[in-house]
């Protein structure tokens, strides 16, 4: 695995705890929230040093990963049916011959579900290992009947002026362009602003920090919530218990914390079912001093 390039490209995270990870994508049965059927789909898999927090000893890091440096971290995206709507939150790292990824079709099919049944796509971040599967090898969408969503605190992040962004990020840009331009050519890609509801059951919440439009994605069926957070947590077997702890790839560190922590507080208290792109299981959140444990939904 070409650990440079995740480190570079892919800015993503790490697992709830260390049980075996393939990139079959998991569960292919859904799960039911209120009247929301959901499918967590994994398009690949990757490994993280735990090197890359900050704000915990090296010896606490290795404890909590079971005695090893690094861990085993899905990609997933999350396949959300709402009544008369099919939503798709991220679409993964997509097809890379020098990665394990580019599964999210053998996911969706799995699900039952091709990609022309897609209505709604919503990206919580433009980081490679969210937005590399919107396109087919030849450049078209990969999602021709969809309506591609973004935060317009995201679009400006990255295209408002580009001397302002961090020179790392910078190079991404016309690739970042080549995406988008397929579905804006279309008439298919939409700009919201932070909060926005997107379809009945579902809005957008602002989770800043990681970058600079990092959105959370509500919904919302029978009394019941869940909330896809993209990257609002990396390393689930350590940023759980210790909500503190911070990771290098996050723009803004300090905020980012402050984010993760009043949105776990306020999930724990709503019992909200929380959707990472990069825990092995969506979980529920109970308070535990100043973290917090996790209790595995299915």
């Amino acid at each position: 695995m070409r650990l440079p390039f995740i480190a570079s490209f892919l800015l993503c995270g790490i697992a709830l705890s260390q049980p075996a990870v393939t990139s079959t994508p998991v569960p292919l049965k859904p799960i039911q929230v209120g009247q929301l059927k959901v499918w967590a789909l994994r398009d690949g898999l990757i490994s993280l040093e735990g090197s890359l927090l900050s704000g915990i000893t090296p010896t606490e890091v290795r404890r909590l990963l079971g005695g090893k440096d690094a861990a085993a971290t899905p990609v997933n995206t999350f396949l959300v049916k709402l009544p008369g709507k099919t939503v798709l939150v991220d679409t993964g790292i997509g097809k890379d011959p020098e990665e394990d990824s580019g599964h999210l079709s053998e996911g969706l099919a799995a699900a039952g579900v091709t990609p022309t049944d897609i209505d709604l796509i919503v990206i919580t971040h433009y980081h490679f290992d969210h937005i590399g599967g919107l396109l087919k090898a030849d450049g078209s969408r990969a999602f021709p009947k969809a309506r591609l969503c973004v935060p317009r605190s995201e679009q400006a992040f990255w295209f408002e002026d580009e001397a302002k962004l961090p020179e790392r990020l910078r190079g991404r840009i016309p690739k970042l362009k080549a995406i988008f331009a397929a579905y804006e050519a279309a008439g298919a890609f939409l700009v919201f602003e932070d909060g926005a509801e997107l379809t009945p059951g579902l809005r957008s919440v602002s989770a800043h920090g990681h970058t600079g439009g990092h959105t959370v994605y509500a919904f919302t069926s029978g009394g019941r919530e869940l909330w896809c957070i993209g990257d609002l947590i990396h390393f689930g077997a350590v940023q759980i218990e210790h909500p503190e702890v911070g990771i290098s790839f996050d723009l803004a560190g300090a905020k980012a914390i402050q984010v993760r922590q009043d949105l776990f507080r306020k999930a724990a208290q709503a019992k909200v079912v929380l959707a990472g792109a990069h825990l092995p299981e969506l979980v529920q959140l109970e308070a535990k001093g100043t973290g917090f444990v996790a209790t595995p939904v299915r």
